[in-house]
């Protein structure tokens, strides 16, 4: 299994991940973006609770990299709401909760 980030917020139970990935519970939306910035490696994002003035940054770091990301959203999403975070990723799964993430991650180490 590739390296994987798994970006959640602090707020967010340990999902469980598989293989090798990396949990990374970040406190605001500048500690998720820091981690983004700090590797290429193919990434998951929860969006969950972040507040939308800090969905831009989250996105500029998300285009500046070369590895894929997945954002994740807990809870449904109609998919027509304006989102820069899911414009800079590679796909978005909302509303399979903390199962979610575990597809992600399967999804971005079978590339």
């Amino acid at each position: 299994m590739k390296d994987i980030l798994v970006l959640v917020p602090r707020t967010m139970n340990a999902p469980v991940i598989p293989g090798d990935a990396m949990l990374v519970h970040f406190h605001t939306a500048v500690d998720a973006v820091v981690a983004l910035r700090a590797s290429d490696a193919p990434a998951v994002l929860v969006t969950d609770g972040l507040d939308a003035e800090d969905l831009d940054s989250l996105a500029a770091a998300l285009r500046d990299r070369t590895g894929p990301c997945i954002e994740v959203r807990l809870a449904g999403w109609d998919g027509e709401t304006h989102s820069p975070v899911s414009g800079a990723c590679k796909g978005v799964l909302s509303g399979f909760g903390a199962n979610g993430v575990q597809r992600a991650v399967e999804y971005l180490s079978a590339q």
